[in-house]
């Protein structure tokens, strides 16, 4: 670490005083920090890093700079991370241990998601996830640990995977590891600002294989014709109905705009936008059913969390009878299904969906409904029996 005082021009005050600033360099990266003292840039002296005629002045920058070295022993000598950031939250806050909780910790880290999902770099989503994580996590230390928090120092393996048991008590063990992938990057952090130097999430998760089974093309009918009088779930319906028909993804379909819509030469209406998930675009033929749906709320979805989306969904289908669980990827899932057995090659239904590469296509969404997977044995059949007979 390196510590100077500097003062810029371009700081320079109207009575031609410019305030001292102290720089810290650590691993290759600078910051300004302010001393609260001013000088006229006469006066100041770089090299010896003194100003003319103020003792006091001097005394006081003198020690500023030891207390910043001191600083720097001190962090070396409880193993903590040696950053521009550890090293001011101690000059900041004193040199007390690092006391970081990993609820506070938890905070400081979904504050700075909030700021990007202010800058739109994320979605608010993105947000409302991890504080539903928090939520379990606090949950985690008072029931099985008895306590209110827990240092972040503390954290050991055994509780991520502890963790990792506890939520498995309320959610399936794919949803558990999607909680603590959001777990591990918040101690990612805390591994990053220096509150520890070493990350205690060791444990290793497997994703368990879901057969998802899309609508079928008559499923898809009951939902759509289905006389529904309550204003709420009408609206769900024909979002989800709209979905079926375009496989747009809950956010994409959120935000969805006039510029999202366009009509080639031949007069046939598209969606061409670019997914939030991926950043590739998704070029979609608008078919009758979609466009229908549009016309009736004049090309302005409707718009509502996907929490409530789903919930909704869920009432749907006990109306409509469908044994299925509906959520907002199903639709996706029933759309991409509908496009490959009604003869589209993967690359087409790849472009449909806005995937990077067909392979993802082929991957994940390459299914084959019972009946068209009769017709192509029976073609199989059929060749069998010419081959026998000739």
């Amino acid at each position: 670490m390196k510590v100077n005082f500097v003062i810029r021009q371009t700081k320079k005050k109207s009575d031609g005083c410019i305030p001292i600033e102290m720089t810290i360099c650590v691993k290759g990266k600078r910051r300004y920090v302010s001393t609260g003292r001013e000088v006229r840039p006469s006066d100041f002296n770089s090299k010896t890093q003194t100003v003319k005629g103020d003792k006091e002045l001097n005394e006081f920058l003198k020690a500023l700079k030891l207390r910043m070295y001191s600083i720097e022993t001190t962090l070396m000598s409880k193993d903590v991370n040696v950053s521009i950031d550890t090293v001011l939250d101690v000059f900041r806050n004193g040199e007390q241990e690092r006391t970081m909780t990993f609820l506070q910790l938890f905070e400081i880290h979904n504050c700075n998601v909030g700021k990007r999902v202010k800058q739109k770099l994320i979605t608010p989503t993105t947000l409302s996830k991890y504080e539903v994580t928090k939520d379990y996590v606090i949950r985690f230390i008072k029931t099985e640990l008895k306590k209110d928090d827990i240092l972040v120092k503390d954290i050991t393996p055994s509780f991520i995977d502890n963790l990792f048991v506890f939520l498995l008590g309320f959610m399936s063990n794919n949803t558990a590891i999607q909680k603590m992938k959001q777990v591990k990057r918040v101690i990612r952090f805390a591994v990053d600002e220096g509150y520890i130097k070493v990350s205690p999430y060791k444990i290793t998760l497997k994703k368990e294989k879901k057969e998802v089974q899309p609508l079928t093309i008559k499923e898809v009918n009951a939902i759509r014709k289905k006389k529904i009088d309550i204003e709420r779930l009408s609206k769900i319906r024909d979002l989800f109905i709209f979905e079926c028909y375009t496989g747009l993804a809950f956010t994409d379909l959120m935000s969805l705009n006039n510029n999202d819509f366009h009509i080639d030469e031949s007069g046939n209406k598209w969606i061409i936008k670019k997914r939030h998930k991926t950043n590739v675009v998704a070029t979609i033929p608008l078919l009758p059913i979609a466009l229908e749906i549009l016309d009736k709320y004049n090309y302005k979805l409707p718009h509502m969390s996907n929490v409530k989306y789903n919930a909704y969904l869920k009432e749907i289908g006990d109306i409509c009878g469908i044994n299925k669980s509906l959520h907002s990827h199903l639709a996706r899932h029933t759309w991409a299904t509908i496009l490959l057995n009604a003869g589209l090659d993967m690359v087409s239904v790849s472009k449909c969906l806005g995937h990077s590469n067909s392979k993802i296509t082929e991957s994940t969404y390459a299914k084959v409904l019972p009946d068209k997977l009769y017709e192509k044995v029976k073609k199989v059949n059929d060749v069998l029996k010419k081959e026998e007979n000739s």
